[in-house]
């Protein structure tokens, strides 16, 4: 089990997107396709069919809108002749009203059709990624107005603020939990996980700064994303008795009605017990394993990559909560996530070297 400490440290991924690229005609891609496909399957009625524009249509001025920070109303006003001929929309054809967009958003999707999208994407987005094998997870502040009387104060920021708790692989963002801007960042983990798990994100190791340093989490990492803990330590972190093997093992032997079996590969007694209910015991063990091992701070390389992440979210799609009504930030705040997820997607799926440059897309 040792052995899941090997990370790698680099990323084969590099160059950039051709200058100049228009982003509807970067749009053009099988992966919108297939999530509109899914959409329209599960999101429309398939017994007693209605027109309606196309999904993949609308998924692409939804990127549009997102990443030329525009309302609805203005990204339909300021397409061009050569945007709709992208788009495979001809002059004859009716063009969506900006009310459509917002429908299809609030309305037929909604915060939880909107996850399930971020679900979609985030599972499409894990198999384009092979060479990726250290996932990260961080919180980021979603900053809102002073004058917003229902953003919560952080007093650490000094802003009034939400949060975004954001699992990537690499620099890739799978999923994302909205909460509040003084929540512990450790209170929404359990549901992070339950969030990116169904996706089997092939990772040999998760790195977390020491907001997240609990047994817990140790343990729920290991389990159900099937990797290497390896959250940064508080200060005067000590090895804990009930977390060595020797206490491991006499645990197992005291459940030996319930199936446990001291003979079996440690890692097996290690999901008995977590299936018994002594998830905290299992995370004393590999927080015992980071803590004696000497070179355990070298294995933290690298995760402070998700802040440039986050700062090239917030530049690219505007991920932020200034002048958004309290009861759609959430919503919103999905909206640009997936967004920007959908641009690596397309450029993951083009093979293009570099898709999070993004900044050659006019």
């Amino acid at each position: 089990m040792d052995s899941l400490i090997e990370f790698p440290h680099e990323s084969g991924l590099s160059g950039e997107i051709g200058p100049g690229t228009p982003l509807t005609s970067y749009l053009n891609s099988p992966a919108l396709e297939s999530l509109a496909e899914t959409i329209e399957r599960e999101y429309y009625d398939q017994e007693t069919p209605r027109w309606h524009y196309p999904v993949v249509l609308l998924l692409k001025l939804l990127v549009i809108k997102c990443f030329h920070q525009q309302s609805y109303a203005r990204t339909i006003s300021s397409l061009t002749q050569e945007d709709w001929h992208n788009l495979g929309v001809s002059p004859e054809d009716r063009l969506p009203h900006p009310a459509t967009l917002q429908h299809f958003v609030k309305y037929r999707l909604g915060v939880d059709g909107m996850q399930r999208v971020m679900m979609l994407t985030g599972s499409a987005l894990k198999r384009k990624l092979d060479g990726e094998s250290i996932g990260i997870i961080d919180s980021t502040p979603l900053e809102a107005s002073r004058y917003n009387q229902d953003a919560p104060y952080n007093p650490h920021y000094q802003i009034k603020m939400d949060k975004a708790h954001i699992m990537h692989l690499g620099r890739y963002p799978l999923a994302m939990v909205y909460s509040g801007g003084t929540d512990a960042d450790i209170t929404h983990l359990p549901r992070l996980i339950a969030t990116v798990a169904p996706m089997q994100p092939n990772v040999v190791g998760v790195q977390l700064d020491s907001a997240y340093d609990s047994y817990e989490a140790h343990a729920q990492i290991w389990y159900y994303l099937d990797a290497w803990p390896c959250i940064a330590l508080r200060e005067g972190a000590v090895v804990q008795e009930e977390g060595t093997e020797k206490r491991i093992h006499h645990w197992v032997n005291k459940l030996w009605k319930e199936g446990g079996d001291v003979h079996a590969p440690l890692e097996e007694p290690l999901r008995f017990l977590f299936e018994q209910g002594r998830g905290e015991q299992v995370g004393m063990f590999f927080r015992n394993k980071n803590t004696l091992n000497p070179e355990f701070s070298t294995l933290l390389h690298g995760r402070g990559d998700c802040e440039r992440v986050h700062n090239h979210i917030k530049t690219t799609v505007g991920f932020r909560l200034k002048g958004i009504r309290h009861e759609s930030r959430e919503l919103y705040i999905l909206l640009n996530f997936i967004v920007y997820q959908l641009l690596l997607l397309v450029g993951c799926t083009a093979e293009i070297e570099n898709p999070s440059v993004l900044s050659a897309l006019i």
